[in-house]
């Protein structure tokens, strides 16, 4: 099960992902990237704290979300989930270094 919850604050989302990222919800989280860059996002913030499950086609549509925001010159950031498997594979592949990660009591810039 997977599902996206969208908050906006003048045109700077917060996309709070719940449920398993992997191959089966790629899409749904590339499709939801595209529209907001494309409508003109200033912002995207994925949320990642309740992801439950996290693949390598999740991380790889969390890099493809990078590279559509830089397209589209969104700023792109993340907050980290505490799940262990997921800081595992984000350590494991570099991504923890890689990756614009934002504390989660950070609020949004305002750039």
């Amino acid at each position: 099960m997977f599902d996206i919850r969208q908050e906006d604050r003048e045109g700077r989302y917060r996309l709070v992902l719940q449920g398993e990222l992997d191959l089966a919800s790629a899409d749904k989280l590339e499709a939801a990237i595209t529209r907001l860059c494309t409508a003109g996002a200033l912002e995207i913030e994925l949320d990642l704290r309740e992801v439950t499950f996290l693949d390598s086609q999740g991380l790889r549509a969390v890099l493809a979300a990078r590279e559509a925001c830089a397209r589209h010159h969104v700023e792109y950031v993340l907050i980290r989930g505490e799940n262990p498997v997921q800081q595992r594979l984000c350590e494991v592949t570099g991504l923890l270094d890689a990756l614009p990660w934002r504390e989660t009591d950070a609020e949004p810039s305002g750039h």
